[in-house]
């Protein structure tokens, strides 16, 4: 038979055969081939570990569906097939090219360009490039064979642009002169070659992309005028400043001559208004280049002043009044350039108003009555002595009632407890989202296996069948690979799922629990892996182990916060005794952990009931009331190492955080920080856990904010969950101090916008929640900042964010703590960048506010004097404060 020769020869991963046998074949052989092979590949990944299948088995598989499959249609699926998605055929390009041509030669053209361009309108621009990569040689190959035109769909050529085409010899490549200008109308290319740059610095016998054709554009190969048309236009479709990185790289590279610049220059104007700043700075360049020439008539300037006067940007606000200042007289243009500067009169920093009215005084000579007037009218919103000068030089000015701003900060809802699973249909539908989920939120997987684990003691079989669709299309590795991954293991949905699968999984429970125990008890040894870590390490591995085997899961939270009803938590209990058996110890201790702050007598009254160990330690628990709040100290330091009690400690992170809680219980020692014995912290961790923590312990915020501190102090320029941690701490209950203080500080600081979003709406719910630790916040702020740990100016804008919104007297709290703290840190106030920032902030939530009193540290800074920002700055804080 035809199939079992070409069979044979994919089990030997022998390409060639696959093909020389495919050539032989007749019309009936190519569709027996054809309509086995989906059966074959099927058989080949259920095989496979991982579902992945071995190096080797692509190319034969792929090139005997070419041969063999009828339509273009079904080839084209066939080639893109999921299966074949690896990033090491991404080496292979001219081989699938060759081999695929080969296959394909006695195939119409018409038929080869058809199946050229459905490949590449599969070429999803979201793709993973190395892995998709091989796709884009397929369709290349195939249209070049064919002699077709390239494909018009944008994922050819972003994949073109990003591996497709070799930049060292473009000037050759086949596709150039038909995808040159697509580079600046399809979607991704900007973000494929970000990092153009950087990899050819990397790749050093590389030319970047921007390089390239800057040089084909010298010589003529390439026209001048598409590459900067390309570069404009793509500027005007707007995007990221990562998306539109390369295109400003490309622009500079072609140095646009004068002419090109004017015959642009409306172009570049109408760019002022709402690009990037990084566009926006070069367009405003482009435009008072062309001002120079005398290209900019009267009213295009107008539209250019208004747009950059309006950025946010103080820096091209600031580079705006001097071109504007500087130009006034000499291109007659005095009332258009003061009723531009008007604009500024209303912006945010105080400097750049100062720096407005300046000019704006300066010019007043030669205004019309009619500008004069404008100018009047704008000033009414400017501070007492700013509209003093403007009336000095303009006339009186009547000053603007005042605005009623937010009282304090929005109230306090918390977040609403998601309903449990309400059947095996829907566990299966979770399920499919948690597996797409690279963090899930910790209450939606506490949610799932607390389902889950009901659901299998009731009826094991109907909740595997219920399951078993998504597992085998989504995760079949999960129930096939012989074992699975530690960090696979450590999921709790996905080993949850595998024990229901595959009842006999080891669940190394007592590998997890010696983990945890015996940290408890080493002696001068480094914390690799955090206490809480281990602790939901060893819970999850007890989950595990239940399914199928316990009624439910006594631990699961009933509120969004974390904590567990004692009424709830006292009927779950019945359930357990009921069913002859007990929560396992870290379940039992979350439980306990979990309760809230206030408990119900008639809870405490109906635990004296339970007759387990489990139970009768829980009814202890409940009848001691709530538990009290344990000693924390945490603190900021100079030196990477202290002393708490007889250890010396080691703290790369150089904050020190210590929780003293009595005692010799699980939970004693799940509390207490550092671990007993513990004498060095080793690195910043990365935990995908972080954001579970404050849930672990949602009575005492503090204790979770001393635990997180150490390692996430060291990531405020990494993206790894610390906004959701802020958040599930802000929801949390029990005091906060020096510790959440310190955490919110870092978290405020982070270098992605993100996770400052995240960290302003903590500190919003803490104020309004009335329990933001606000001085302890500004101490973590200014020693952070003075030891030079956290860039200022975030810190700054996210705080401005905060006062907008309400919290003018829990910012200023913070800054007035803060700035004692950097002014007199190591190297003085000029070691500390964005500090003019906080400074204007502090001048405006102090006047809101009312707040008064001398702060020696800003009297000393004030008193020196001088033109910089920061002087400037200083002294009008002071003068604030001291105002009588």
């Amino acid at each position: 038979m035809s199939w079992d020769g070409i069979r044979a020869a994919i089990d030997a991963k022998d390409t060639g055969r696959v093909m020389a046998l495919v050539a032989k074949l007749d019309g009936p052989g190519r569709k027996e081939v054809a309509d086995r092979l989906p059966g074959k590949l099927k058989e080949m990944r259920d095989a496979a570990q991982w579902g992945e299948l071995e190096k080797g088995y692509h190319q034969p598989l792929m090139m005997a569906g070419a041969g063999t499959i009828g339509g273009a249609a079904a080839v084209a699926a066939w080639l893109c097939r999921r299966e074949f998605d690896t990033w090491w055929l991404r080496f292979h390009g001219k081989e699938l090219r060759r081999d695929l041509d080969v296959v394909t030669a006695t195939r119409p053209a018409e038929w080869r360009a058809d199946v050229a361009r459905r490949i590449a309108d599969r070429l999803r621009i979201t793709d993973f490039a190395e892995s998709v990569l091989p796709r884009w040689h397929m369709a290349a190959g195939l249209t070049l064979s064919a002699g077709a035109e390239p494909p018009a769909a944008d994922g050819f050529v972003v994949m073109w642009a990003s591996g497709g085409a070799d930049p060292n010899a473009l000037a050759d490549d086949p596709f150039l002169d038909a995808l040159v200008p697509r580079l600046f109308e399809a979607d991704g290319v900007g973000a494929a070659l970000a990092f153009d740059r950087s990899t050819a610095e990397w790749d050093k016998g590389r030319r970047t992309w921007a390089d390239a054709l800057a040089e084909l554009a010298a010589t003529g190969r390439v026209p001048r005028g598409t590459l900067i048309d390309g570069c404009v236009r793509r500027f005007l479709r707007g995007g990221t400043p990562h998306e539109l990185r390369w295109f400003a790289q490309l622009h500079e590279l072609l140095e646009p001559t004068d002419d090109e610049v004017a015959a642009r220059v409306r172009d570049y104007a109408w760019l002022l208004p709402s690009a990037p700043s990084t566009i926006a700075d070069l367009a405003l360049r482009a435009v008072r280049r062309a001002d120079e020439l005398e290209m900019v008539g009267e009213p295009l300037f107008e539209e250019a002043a208004a747009a950059v006067l309006f950025r946010p940007e103080n820096k091209l606000v600031r580079t705006g009044l001097t071109w504007l200042d500087r130009t006034a007289r000499k291109r007659g243009r005095v009332d258009a350039t003061l009723r531009a500067v008007t604009a500024v009169f209303a912006c945010d920093s105080l400097d750049l108003r100062e720096r407005a009215v300046k000019i704006a005084v300066k010019h007043a000579g030669k205004a019309s009555a009619e500008t004069g007037e404008q100018v009047r009218g704008a000033a009414s919103g400017l501070p007492g002595p700013l509209r003093e000068t403007i009336a000095a030089a303009f006339g009186e000015v009547e000053a603007e009632a005042a605005f009623p701003l937010p009282v304090g900060p929005p109230p306090f809802v918390p977040r609403e407890m998601p309903a449990p699973i309400g059947s095996p249909a829907e566990l299966a539908e979770e399920f499919a989202v948690l597996l797409h989920t690279e963090h899930p939120d910790w209450l939606a997987v506490e949610r799932f296996v607390a389902a889950l684990v009901e659901f299998a003691y009731q009826d094991i079989d109907g909740t595997r069948d219920a399951l078993r669709p998504v597992v085998e299309k989504r995760a079949p590795w999960l129930t096939n690979a012989d074992r699975l991954g530690r960090h696979h293991e450590q999921d709790w949905t996905l080993f949850s799922v595998r024990c229901l699968f595959v009842p006999k999984t080891p669940n190394r429970l007592v590998e997890a629990l010696a983990s945890l125990v015996k940290g408890w008890s080493r002696k001068g040894e480094t914390i690799f892996d955090p206490q809480l870590d281990r602790f939901l390490a060893l819970r999850g591995r007890e989950i595990a182990a239940a399914v199928g085997r316990v009624p439910v899961l006594p631990a699961t939270p009933t509120t969004a916060a974390g904590h567990v009803d004692p009424g709830v938590l006292v009927e779950r209990l019945e359930r357990l005794e009921a069913a002859g058996t007990e929560p396992g110890r870290a379940e039992l201790a979350q439980a306990m952990l979990r309760v809230p702050r206030e408990i119900d007598p008639a809870a405490v009254a109906r635990a004296k009931g339970l007759v387990s160990p489990a139970g009768q330690a829980l009814a202890a628990w409940l009848a001691a009331g709530p538990q009290p709040d344990p000693d924390v100290r945490c603190e900021v330091l100079a030196e990477p190492t202290a002393t708490v009690g007889d250890r010396r400690l080691r703290l790369p992170s150089r904050i020190l955080s210590v929780v003293s809680f009595p005692g010799d219980s699980d939970i004693a020692r799940l509390c207490a920080f550092p671990e007993e014995g513990w004498r060095d912290f080793g690195q910043p961790k990365y935990s995908r856990t972080f954001a579970w923590w404050p849930g672990v312990t949602p009575s005492h915020r503090e204790i979770a904010a001393a635990q997180l501190v150490p390692y996430q102090a060291g990531l405020v320029d990494e993206g790894w969950l610390q906004g959701a941690t802020m958040l599930a701490l802000a929801e949390a209950d029990g005091p906060s101090g020096s510790a959440t203080g310190t955490l919110l500080a870092c978290t405020l600081a982070n270098a992605h916008e993100r996770h400052r979003a995240d960290a302003v709406d903590a500190l919003l719910t803490l104020s309004a929640r009335g329990v933001l630790p606000a001085a302890e916040t500004g101490v973590a702020i200014g020693r952070l900042a003075a030891f030079g740990r956290v860039k200022l100016g975030r810190v700054a804008k996210a705080l401005g964010t905060a006062a907008d919104a309400g919290a003018h007297a829990d910012v200023w709290t913070i800054i007035a703590a803060a700035l004692p703290e950097i002014l007199a840190g190591p190297g003085g106030h000029t070691a500390v960048r964005g500090l003019p920032d906080l400074l204007a902030l502090g001048t405006r939530t102090a006047e809101t506010t009312g707040a008064r009193g001398e702060i020696p540290a800003l009297k000393a800074v004030a008193g020196r004097g001088g033109s910089s920002r920061l002087a400037k700055e200083a002294a009008r804080l002071h003068r604030g404060l001291t105002a009588t």
